[in-house]
């Protein structure tokens, strides 16, 4: 798959293209993407997912960080592995929040051949949401695409989102949120260098640093999944700044104990899915309850994340 930065000519390929911000490709983003896909194959049609960073929201409202469940390069390696063919993510800016939706679609369609346009049923786009759904459709009829009107997938009920998403990660309610998004919520970054503490407890930790813009859930441990170097391996992480031996001044740290796992990883790049929480944070008043509590935890995860549908076919 192509991932390009601004519109650019694509000639020579009728497209099917979506257009969304699709932070998080939640369960409703990969059905109409799966939906789409597999439709253009039959018609023997390139695909196209435009989307756009930063969030209008984040532009419009000045929404404080962290604030996504995926950064651009996240959502388009999904995009890839859903089968799209070109992702556009263009920069959302004050400029084009004020842009007519004519307009707006007037440049799509001068780079690329788009004959069908696929949109959730309440999808707008424009200054002020003006180019809703039937206006698209009938713009479509002069630019040369069909609008195929795609239904919201559901839970209980209640429509998949990615806001509803966020409040779950952030609220600790992990496994729903997975349930929500398709997959477990990861977070990237890189391995740095911290104290070795973990490493005098018998417990030597890989600690994370990560785009300040993802949102993190709340101070605890969790059951994870560490992904390095291709392969993926049981993990136990503890987000907070650890009580037994520093207050709360300290910043939030994310450190990592891969279970079975020794090698030197310092500076590697480390995926991180987060499976369960296991328990709060909590401060122990010597370093042995510590030790016997982090043993529990270990034993803990390795049982979840033995039976847990998400991890089965990405364990090593």
């Amino acid at each position: 798959m192509e991932h390009f930065r601004e519109l650019i000519p694509i000639r020579g390929k009728s497209f099917w293209a979506t257009i969304g911000v699709f932070d998080g490709v939640h369960i409703g983003h990969q059905k109409i993407i799966r939906t789409m896909v597999a439709a253009a194959k039959k018609e023997n049609k390139a695909t196209a997912v435009i989307t756009f960073h930063p969030h209008p929201a984040v532009v419009l409202r000045q929404l404080p960080m962290p604030f996504y469940l995926s950064t651009p390069e996240e959502k388009a390696d999904v995009f890839e592995s859903l089968g799209v063919d070109i992702t556009f993510t263009l920069n959302f800016t004050p400029e084009m929040a004020s842009m007519p939706y004519q307009d707006f679609m007037q440049s799509i369609t001068e780079n690329l051949k788009l004959t069908q346009l696929w949109v959730g049923s309440d999808f707008a786009l424009g200054k002020g949401r003006q180019g809703t759904t039937q206006r698209l459709s009938e713009l479509g009829k002069q630019l040369g695409y069909e609008l195929i009107n795609f239904p919201h997938v559901m839970d209980n009920k209640e429509k998949i989102s990615s806001s509803n998403i966020r409040k779950l990660i952030q609220n600790g309610d992990i496994h729903q949120a997975n349930q929500a998004l398709g997959r477990p919520y990861t977070i990237h970054g890189s391995v740095i260098h911290g104290d070795s503490r973990g490493r005098t407890l018998g417990f030597p930790t890989a600690n994370l640093t990560i785009s300040p813009e993802k949102i993190l859930p709340p101070k605890g441990v969790y059951a994870t999944l560490a992904t390095l170097e291709g392969k993926v391996y049981q993990s136990v992480t503890n987000i907070g700044y650890r009580p037994t031996f520093e207050n709360e001044k300290f910043q939030n740290r994310i450190e990592t104990f891969i279970i079975g796992f020794s090698d030197n990883i310092y500076q590697k790049p480390m995926g991180l899915s987060f499976i369960e929480w296991l328990r709060p944070e909590m401060r122990f008043e010597d370093v042995s309850g510590l030790i016997q509590q982090i043993k529990k935890d270990v034993e803990h995860a390795e049982e979840l994340l033995k039976n847990d549908s998400h991890t089965s076919s990405l364990l090593t």
